[in-house]
Formats: structure tokens, C-alpha cells, sequence
């Protein structure tokens, strides 16, 4: 069969072209880690927070098509070459999740031609001037002190919150019998719970309803933001596996947590309040184990349950900035000691590796709590929550205590 006159083989094309040549065709110089058929860059599609040098985005580099996921809780992107080069190019996701129309073509002619991006219209920003003044470290404002009263009025809704699973959607209640460490006292104490679909009159956190929600508190105690948990995720993400890739088109992967746009999650930590500080044990806690840090919400009342401090990166890949608070705290409360107990599989392990060789970089005392293999394999597919205090006080103490 004839070829089409100005027909373009995309497939091949993307097969043909390295990660470095097409991020030099879009102007980018790429920063990668990794090699072999799996490397990691930073994510360039937005995703708040988490693109501060840990390396969320993989890539199948032994796919003709390279695709990639972000690994960023609340990205969790999917596409190919073409549309990673679309993020190189905007900074942003394609219009509606799917490169098509004059997005398209854009980056179409790009890989098919042999010059690169030169102009601010269809490239990158340009990078700052010596004379521009550094930008801002980006920062949250907790809600109370918002200069929006919508925004501040949304600082104590967990008045609101159901704590008790017989009073919860079966959805809700079904997450938290699967999560013992929920407890109506946890939650109570923790302020996060359900937050039923029916509030009558009070619209404040309409777009939190029929989730579990937890709040993330600055080091004074102010709630900074809040954060949902979507109950059907385990549900949804079944369902989307079972898409094909035709299927999928213009859709969005379901997303196991939901961060507000424009809350900076990379800079703060859950379970980061001060006042922890002045329960009983807890000084001697942290002086013994260093910072116990973990991935996620749960993980960290899971562990506040029996008694342990640890806070909570809310992702399995810690950013810089939390790195960096993490090793303050280390170095005031700890003699520099840090102890990491990602979740207890692979994605939680590599997680951690990164994050122990930052702290290492830093002189700091690093440990590693637990891995698939260590302790005889008694932990391979835990998570933290699920601890309980004879196996912490039996295995885990004994091999981190300094």
C-alpha cells in the first residue's frame, strides 16, 4: 500500500529517538537516574510539590514508545514519548489528558524534524537572568489565615467528621475495618475521619465528601491543608487495569489521594506538629530510634498507636525539602540519627534508597527499619500501620536502638 504524502510513523519515530534527543529537541538538558530498561527524571507535568529533585517519573526505556508513570501520589500520569516531550515543552499535562489536535502536531513536527525548540512560544520558560532575584521556596499558609474567609472557614470541618464505621457509607466503613489502626480514638485524636456525602446545608468541603480525610498540620499546630483519601481506589484501579489502552484514551487513572491544587505537599511532613513533642516518652523516643520516617497517613497513626513518633512523606519518594527539615530535626532531637521505614515492598524500598543515600550525603546516622529480606523475611509486604508493639519492642527496637 502507497504511503500517505506527509505521513509520519510516530511509532517509529519514537522508537529511533533516545531520551536524550528528545530532550534536547525540546530544549531540556535531561537529568536522569538509573539505566537499563528503567530510569527516573523528575516529573514535568506540574504535580505540586513533588518535582523538587526526587526523580517521581519512570521510564520503560526498553518500550519503542518509552512510556512512563509518575509516581507522585497525586499525578500519577501515564503517556509516551510524545507526551513527555509535551511536558518538557509546557510544564503542563495535555489538554484533557490526551495529545491530540494542534498539541499534537506540535510535538509530532518536533520529533520529526532535526531542529530543536529556540523561542519562549513553544519551548521552555527561559531560565533566570544573573540579575533576576531568586524565586520563592514555595510555602503553605495554614487555612485560619487565609486572606479568602471560604478558605479559612474550611480550617476546622473535621467537626464534621464521622469516627465510628457503623455510621459511615459501606465503602467507608469496608477502609476502615481493613485499617485497624483507625480506631475511633486515633481519629478522634489525629482529627481525620469520614466525611459523609449528606451535610445538609453546610456546602464547606463539598469536594472531600464520601472520603476519608486527613489534615496535614504545620509545626504549630495549624491545619495547612486537607487531604482525601478515595475509599473505592483499590475498586477503581482494578477496573482501569482492565481498560485497554483504546479505552483509556481521555481518561484519568483513578488517584489513591487527593491534594488540593496549590498545596506544596514536598515541603511538609504529616505528623510534623511540634506538641507531639510533649507526650509522654516521646524526647526519649526519637533520641533512641532518630526520626522514624514512613510513606503515608496511616503509617504514621498506625505507629503513634504503640507509642512510636515517626512522620509521614506522603508519597514513597521523599522530596529534597522534607529531607532537609527531616535532617534539622535529626540533628537538634537525635544526634543526627534517622531510621526509614518505608512500606516493606519494592516501590517502598526504592523509596527508601533514595532517601538513605540523601541523609548519608548529609553525615547524618541512617538506618533502615526493615526489608523484604531482613528479620527472615518476617515483614516482606508490611506496611508500618500494621506494626504491633511486641514485634516492634522484639525485632525492630533492638536493631535500630543506638
Amino acid at each position: 500500500m502507497k504511503t500517505p504524502s506527509g505521513y509520519v510513523d510516530i511509532d517509529r519515530l519514537q522508537a529511533e529517538t533516545t531520551l536524550e534527543e528528545a530532550a534536547a529537541k525540546c530544549g531540556v538538558t535531561l537529568d536522569a537516574k538509573g539505566s537499563g530498561k528503567e530510569v527516573r527524571i523528575d516529573c514535568p507535568f506540574g504535580c505540586q510539590g513533588d518535582h523538587a529533585g526526587r526523580k517521581e517519573l519512570s521510564i520503560n526505556t526498553e518500550n519503542p514508545q518509552k512510556v512512563f508513570l509518575c509516581h507522585a501520589y497525586q499525578c500519577g500520569f501515564r503517556g509516551n514519548l510524545l507526551t513527555l516531550m509535551h511536558g518538557w515543552l509546557t510544564g503542563t499535562k495535555p489538554t484533557g489528558g490526551k495529545l491530540k489536535g494542534e498539541e499534537f502536531r506540535r510535538v509530532r513536527n518536533l520529533l520529526a524534524g532535526d531542529g530543536v525548540v529556540r523561542d519562549g512560544s513553544t519551548g521552555p520558560k527561559p531560565a533566570e537572568t544573573a540579575d533576576s532575584p531568586p524565586p520563592e521556596p514555595p510555602h503553605n499558609v495554614p487555612l485560619i489565615d487565609s486572606p479568602e474567609e471560604r478558605v479559612r472557614e474550611l480550617h476546622n470541618i473535621d467537626k464534621k467528621f464521622l469516627t465510628e464505621p457503623a455510621a459511615m457509607n459501606p465503602a467507608a466503613a469496608a477502609y476502615v475495618r481493613r485499617h485497624p489502626c483507625l480506631s475511633p480514638a486515633s481519629m478522634q485524636k489525629w482529627r481525620c475521619g469520614y466525611l459523609p456525602n449528606d451535610g445538609g446545608g453546610d456546602k464547606r468541603g463539598w469536594s472531600l465528601r464520601g472520603s476519608i480525610v486527613y489534615p496535614v498540620l504545620s509545626e504549630e499546630g495549624k491545619v495547612l491543608s486537607w487531604v482525601a483519601r478515595d475509599v473505592r481506589y483499590e475498586q477503581n484501579e482494578r477496573e482501569w487495569s482492565r481498560l485497554s489502552p483504546a479505552e483509556r484514551v481521555g481518561k484519568e487513572p483513578p488517584a489513591k489521594h487527593r491534594f488540593p491544587k496549590g498545596f506544596h505537599r514536598g515541603v511538609e511532613l504529616f505528623g510534623q506538629q511540634a506538641s507531639r513533642l510533649r507526650e509522654p516518652g516521646y524526647r526519649q523516643s526519637i533520641a533512641n530510634h532518630g526520626i522514624v520516617v514512613v510513606e503515608g497517613f496511616n503509617d504514621v497513626i498506625g505507629l503513634d498507636n504503640i507509642g512510636i513518633p515517626a512522620v509521614g512523606v506522603m508519597s514513597n519518594r521523599m522530596t529534597e525539602a522534607q529531607g532537609e527539615k527531616i535532617a534539622t530535626w535529626a540533628m537538634r532531637l537525635a544526634s543526627g540519627r534517622v531510621t526509614l521505614m518505608f512500606d516493606c515492598e519494592a516501590s517502598g524500598i526504592e523509596g527508601a534508597k533514595d532517601a538513605l543515600w540523601f541523609f548519608a550525603e548529609q553525615g547524618l546516622d541512617v538506618r533502615v527499619a526493615w526489608t523484604p529480606s531482613m528479620h527472615g523475611g518476617k515483614f516482606a509486604g508490611r506496611q508500618p500501620e500494621t506494626m504491633i508493639r511486641e514485634e516492634w519492642e522484639s525485632v525492630i527496637r533492638p536493631y535500630i536502638s543506638r
